[in-house]
């Protein structure tokens, strides 16, 4: 994968648009901003002005570089290309993700009546939901997807890994979401960390038995 100007400025434009946010709304943010909410959605924890103001952004901006230069490192890096438009649909979910994150907490820190509680989740979840409808399309390589020892040493049992995976976290995803919005506080939380983790921990199961059952 090559950078190409005219793929790559979609992108750059989710990374211009919170720093020249973060630039316009910095003097009208409060010395102290909230960079961290409880369950409940309750402030637990403020950071100073510039890094409340610039930190997603910034965050945003090291994994576009991430997203961009790990495959130069990657054995496998000439599969890339038979995924790519997978691989770019996940840099897309990633980068708005963050946006829609940055617009959200500045919102909280202005003052305006946001539910972190509510929207923060959703936004993961449905992260999750798109990651999992694209990730069996993704092809053997070490830096995207589920790097176990045994999908890694076997191409056959990362592809059924993989289509396995997406089936999973796409309902976990859905189930998490659902939690999210039907539910309040502690209970809301654990509903959607069971719907990330568990089907992480099936697949893991169900991957190393498949390689099991393909090495005898």
């Amino acid at each position: 994968m090559k950078f190409n100007l005219k793929k790559e400025w979609p992108f750059l434009i989710l990374l211009v648009i919170p720093v020249i946010s973060g630039f316009f709304l910095y003097s009208h943010m409060p010395d102290q901003i909230p960079i961290h909410w409880n369950a409940n959605g309750e402030v637990d924890n403020y950071g100073s002005r510039l890094f409340g103001t610039f930190f997603l952004p910034a965050l945003n901006i090291l994994l576009y570089v991430m997203f961009l230069i790990m495959p130069k490192f990657d054995p496998k890096r000439a599969n890339y290309s038979k995924f790519e438009s997978s691989y770019n649909v996940m840099r897309y979910a990633t980068h708005l993700l963050f946006l829609f994150l940055f617009a959200v907490t500045s919102a909280a820190a202005l003052g305006y009546d946001v539910n972190i509680a509510k929207l923060v989740p959703s936004g993961v979840c449905v992260l999750y939901i798109v990651f999992g409808n694209i990730i069996g399309r993704v092809r053997h390589n070490y830096f995207v997807g589920f790097k176990f020892p045994w999908t890694l040493a076997n191409e056959e049992v990362w592809k059924k890994t993989h289509q396995m995976g997406g089936k999973t976290m796409v309902l976990g995803g859905i189930a998490a979401l659902i939690g999210v919005l039907a539910t309040e506080g502690t209970l809301s939380f654990a509903i959607m960390m069971a719907g990330i983790l568990l089907p992480a921990a099936f697949v893991t199961v169900y991957s190393y038995l498949l390689f099991r059952n393909l090495e005898k």
